[in-house]
């Protein structure tokens, strides 16, 4: 019996791979601006633009100070 697809992610910190399921997943939020932040997506389905996050202490300290996606939000519709 062929094994059952596991979806393949990328922490946006170290850039390690892990399963779908082992990440936390961030979308963009719905209006952009000085206090805009990512909403956490613990069941992983909410739409639009989603950033992952593994399960490490640094990388979860680093995740703190992440404003790469402020760039990579720009222009996506974020729907709930």
């Amino acid at each position: 019996m062929p094994e059952a697809h596991v979806p393949i992610r990328t922490c946006v910190i170290c850039r390690g791979k892990f399963p779908k399921a082992e990440l936390n997943r961030f979308v963009c939020p719905p209006e952009s601006g000085p206090q805009a932040a990512l909403t956490p997506d613990p069941e992983q389905r909410f739409s639009g633009r989603g950033f992952y996050l593994c399960t490490e202490e640094p990388c979860g300290k680093r995740f703190a100070r992440y404003g790469g996606w402020r760039a990579k939000c720009k222009g996506v519709a974020h729907g709930d």
